[in-house]
């Protein structure tokens, strides 16, 4: 009996650091600076991504937060307009592939053909009149992958 309960221990043991390394992983992942506004886009966030050139990396979830408002700050989320516009800037040493995913409303996904930004040059991505700004795309090559928020508005 006691080799069964050893066995039983230590397995849940090892279920309660797996779950503990997941969680520190997902709260180490770049979601923001914290605070009221740790999921609002903003000038300053930054999306990186580590992937190879063929596969895309949504900035929404991995590093922009929720695009499809602009909040004048962070503390005033009843002044928040619907975001018309995001500046960004590649920050990396090679050319990036962007593309805006856009809709009427909730539900609906249009994806805009994919945009290029060369190194230290910034581009301004829109939703399309009406329409919600659901998400931006980031596809390049190597490790230095990155767009930085210049503006939204």
């Amino acid at each position: 009996m006691r080799v069964a309960r050893r066995h039983r221990t230590s397995s849940a043991l090892r279920t309660i650091c797996a779950a503990l390394t997941l969680t520190a992983l997902g709260t180490s992942l770049p979601h923001g600076t914290g605070g009221a506004d740790a999921d609002r886009v903003g000038p300053g966030r930054v999306c990186r991504s580590a992937l190879p050139a063929d596969q895309e990396l949504s900035c929404g979830t991995y590093g922009f937060g929720d695009l499809r408002y602009a909040c004048p700050k962070p503390d005033t989320p009843w002044r928040c307009t619907t975001t018309t516009q995001v500046r960004v800037r590649n920050t990396g040493p090679a050319v990036v592939y962007v593309s805006v995913i856009h809709g009427a409303h909730q539900g609906e996904r249009l994806q805009s053909p994919e945009r290029a930004i060369a190194p230290r040059r910034t581009a301004t991505l829109r939703p399309g009149r009406g329409h919600l700004l659901f998400d931006l795309t980031l596809r390049g090559a190597g490790p230095g992958t990155s767009l930085t928020v210049v503006s939204v508005r």
